[in-house]
């Protein structure tokens, strides 16, 4: 259900009917995957930052290939970070179709321009310094430090420290 909302934000010339992640299939799916990429490798780097095995995680299945712990975490993120990164990327129109190219190779059939790169890793370093509530952070803190600390909660709650991992609520 999440996606078919996000699904509203794209034009239909986007072709984005559903969630495929790999190879994405369209331009839309291109840009979720990369933005997921990037939250990805920060919020792995903050959960190695506090001692915790990425690959051990909760929710997503273990696996050699998949930091199931990383995954895990970066939901909470997800929706406020890469997607709002995308989303206005695309409804600002500073990317745009012609920012993609449809290749013949069936393990990338979509590719992004460097410029949309630059672009979309501009944008996604700009959220992250967005100011955001984290009760931890006693008010406002940036969602690079909301992200290391709600890896930290999780590893308090994981070594016995606390009794549950609260989310962080958006406001």
């Amino acid at each position: 259900y999440y996606f078919d909302g996000i699904k509203t934000f794209f034009a239909p010339e986007w072709g984005f009917k559903t969630r495929e992640y790999y190879p994405p299939p369209d331009p839309a799916n291109a840009l979720l995957s990369f933005a997921y990429t990037l939250l990805l490798k920060d919020v792995e780097a903050k959960i190695q930052l506090v001692g915790l095995d990425p690959y051990l995680g909760f929710f997503h299945t273990l696996g050699y290939s998949r930091p199931a712990l990383a995954l895990d975490v970066m939901e909470e993120f997800r929706p406020t970070i890469s997607d709002i990164v995308v989303l206005n990327l695309v409804r600002g129109e500073q990317i745009t179709l012609e920012d993609f190219e449809q290749t013949n190779d069936p393990e990338r059939p979509v590719r992004m321009s460097r410029e949309a790169v630059d672009k979309v890793v501009a944008a996604y370093e700009q959220r992250l310094e967005d100011r955001v509530f984290h009760p931890l952070a006693n008010g406002q803190t940036n969602y690079r430090r909301a992200i290391e600390l709600q890896v930290r909660l999780m590893a308090r709650v994981v070594r016995q420290e606390a009794d549950s991992y609260e989310p962080l609520a958006m406001r």
